[in-house]
């Protein structure tokens, strides 16, 4: 088949999901653009460390330059899975009505390889949008991260440009993530568009999840505590370590939200917590998409509890002085990113929520059911799950990193303050992110015109 068909079908398809489709893809640009400007922006800050590492002008460069490189690698570890958990929300944006019209594109005839294809042109489009969108943002807030002073000087935004070549690989690899990730989504249509367009229900999520992850943490621990490693190999295996965890919680917190579902579902005694409850164990990943960023970033927080020790016990030279109160200011920053990555994630897949579930909402409004329901079982389907994944994660990176702090990331005052702190902000933020889509649901609801998929 050649690609013009393809291309010709493309606007059609999203022009035919009416004003839905346009919410959608305005979500999904901002979802990129968002993403796009602060990766931007931390791989801006980690490029100048490694040029202030390598032309040293103060003494505090010359010795330490090395080390700002390694805190500012792990600052950026700790936030690319974030970063791109938001982005492969964006390309997953609408897609359950998506799926309807293309399994019943397949069912018309349509090959795989158009199916795919359209996905591709769609999702790469509003990546590239985005990434273009997220660029402007980036250089809006410069001036911001130039207020930022680090090793006794704030950057300027010379130092913190990134360069037209970057710009323009950001503007290759993000409409390249988001078409992998849409093509990934479409696995089901691929396969099996009947089961699609007869909504059939999804395989149940496996408990060798957890058991991967029990092995994985376990693995982590015995080697950090071991010990005697050089320090390339150290740091190399700390970020390593950071990444799997990261991975093993995007496999094992749909899992848990199952459980979660099953317990509540069991406990439900009224009609919006039984919704919630069903809604919960009927599709754990769609809630997980929700509070996944929460989850991650109470992951990081619980990796930072031992930064405010460690600097009240630094030296008190004015160089020790310095190097503390930068390591506490750049976690504070990755805390305050992580956070509000998660927000904007959770803010963004509810509202994507409410459009794939359009139908089921119309027609229970139409059968007499109030409006007020919808929104009590709306909240508890997101504030159970956010306090469950929020404390998980973070206990979770206390007990995996345990070896490397010791009683310090659990006992000092310090660390305790910050991540209650964190967990409280960040829990408030996503909550209010979930509460901004309460108006797009009142217009489903309002609706009264029902339009099959």
């Amino acid at each position: 088949m050649s690609v013009n068909p393809v291309l010709a079908l493309a606007p059609r398809l999203q022009r035919a999901g009416g004003r839905d489709s346009r919410t959608t893809t305005l979500l999904a640009v901002t979802a990129f653009a968002v993403s796009t400007a602060l990766t931007l922006s931390v791989v801006a800050a980690l490029l100048g460390f490694v040029a202030r590492a390598d032309r040293p002008t103060t003494a505090l460069e010359r010795e330490v330059g090395g080390f700002y490189v390694i805190l500012a690698v792990t600052a950026t570890i700790l936030l690319v899975v974030p970063l791109l958990t938001l982005g492969g929300a964006a390309a997953r944006l609408g897609v359950a009505r998506r799926d309807a019209r293309l399994a019943a594109l397949r069912l018309l005839g349509a090959t795989p390889r158009e199916v795919v294809g359209l996905t591709l042109v769609e999702t790469a489009l509003q990546g590239l949008a985005g990434a273009v969108v997220g660029t402007v943002l980036y250089g809006a807030l410069l001036p911001v991260w130039t207020q930022v002073p680090f090793q006794g000087r704030p950057f300027t935004a010379g130092e913190l440009w990134v360069g037209v070549p970057v710009v323009l690989l950001a503007w290759l690899v993000v409409p390249l993530l988001a078409a992998v990730s849409g093509a990934v989504s479409l696995r089901r249509v691929v396969v099996s568009p009947l089961g699609v367009a007869q909504r059939a229900a999804r395989p149940r999520l496996r408990a060798v999840r957890a058991v991967v992850v029990v092995v994985a943490m376990g693995f982590f621990m015995i080697v950090s505590g071991i010990g005697g490693m050089p320090l390339a190999a150290f740091v190399a295996f700390l970020l390593g370590g950071l990444a799997l965890a990261f991975l093993t919680m995007n496999a094992v917190g749909p899992w848990v939200l199952g459980l979660l579902g099953r317990l509540r579902l069991r406990t439900a005694r009224t009609p919006a917590q039984l919704l919630a409850a069903r809604r919960l164990l009927d599709d754990p990943r769609a809630t997980w998409r929700v509070v996944g960023g929460l989850g991650l970033a109470s992951f990081v927080a619980g990796c930072l509890a031992v930064v405010p020790t460690m600097a009240s016990t630094g030296g008190g030279g004015d160089q020790d002085a310095l190097l503390t109160a930068d390591i506490l200011t750049g976690a504070l920053l990755t805390l305050t990113i992580t956070f509000l990555l998660a927000a904007v994630s959770a803010g963004i897949a509810q509202a994507a929520s409410v459009l794939d579930r359009r139908r089921e909402l119309s027609l229970a409004r139409l059968a007499g059911v109030p409006a007020e329901l919808f929104d009590e079982a709306r909240r508890r389907e997101v504030l159970v799950p956010l306090l469950v994944v929020s404390v998980g994660s973070a206990l979770a990176a206390l007990v995996m990193f345990f070896p490397l702090f010791g009683m310090a990331a659990v006992t000092a005052p310090q660390g305790l303050l910050l991540l209650v702190g964190s967990l409280t902000v960040g829990v408030a933020l996503v909550v209010a992110a979930t509460e901004v889509t309460r108006p797009l649901l009142h217009r489903v609801l309002a609706d009264t015109v029902v339009r099959a998929d």
